[in-house]
């Protein structure tokens, strides 16, 4: 009865979103020239699903999200023992107002919502955190819906396994792994936003790459430039 009750409420609120707008996503930029410069169309894919694996996946997918203008549905283990932390995402540019989170009881439920979430047209971005690889048949079935609604799919695998490739084949447009790298600034503290990304694969795209990045949030003087929102900056600096 609960999770008949959970699917009806997600149906509810999925007709609601669908009754606004339609977003077209072509492609969504991360903001480093090096790194969107190997992308096909200068960006992620849109109407399609990227995978990402790595201890950092969720806040790649969150600084990916923060690029989006529309409502984006993240879809979480109901019994998990970490959640999304609000200023976190904020951080990133991800809106209150802009974040629908589905709590599903099992991997089968997580993926559904998935699918449904990306047949939606009005929704810009769907994360799912289904805990382990997507086989071929279910990554065909996701893109196709991401070709469908229009929007920009994020199936992550945060930290649970030790390298991307050792993920199966799937039908999904892209394959990265992020990782945490260390970080000192100039008064010797600890940061925590920088990353080793690592593009695997990528439909379309004529090379990969990997590249150590660090997420520079703007003072006073940078805001009247680049706006309130941070900016994904390539790092020079080697990972200890």
């Amino acid at each position: 009865m609960m999770k008949t009750v959970a699917l009806d409420d997600l149906r509810a609120r999925i007709a609601v979103i669908e009754g606004g707008r339609n977003i077209a996503i072509r492609t969504v930029p991360l903001g480093a020239p090096l790194i969107d410069a190997v992308l096909p169309g200068g960006g992620l894919m849109g109407a399609a699903v990227h995978e990402i694996a790595g201890s950092a996946a969720s806040g790649f997918a969150a600084m990916v999200l923060g690029r989006l203008k529309g409502p984006v549905l993240w879809c979480v283990d109901l019994y998990a023992r970490s959640h999304l932390y609000g200023p976190g995402l904020a951080a990133f540019g991800i809106r209150p107002d802009q974040l629908i989170i589905v709590r599903c009881a099992n991997r089968a439920d997580m993926l559904w919502a998935m699918e449904e979430g990306l047949r939606t047209p009005a929704l810009a971005g769907i994360v799912c955190e289904p805990g382990g690889a997507v086989d071929l048949t279910a990554s065909r079935r996701l893109q196709l819906a991401a070709e469908i609604g229009g929007g920009v799919g994020l199936l992550l695998n945060r930290g649970s396994l030790k390298k991307a490739g050792q993920l199966a084949p799937n039908a999904l447009a892209s394959r990265w792994r992020v990782d945490n790298a260390p970080i000192v600034d100039e008064a010797g503290a600890c940061g925590r936003s920088r990353w080793r990304v690592e593009l695997e694969r990528c439909r379309g795209a004529e090379a990969v790459g990997e590249w150590v990045v660090r997420w520079h949030e703007p003072d006073g003087r940078e805001q009247e430039k680049y706006g309130k929102t941070g900016r994904l900056c390539v790092d020079d600096a080697p990972v200890d």
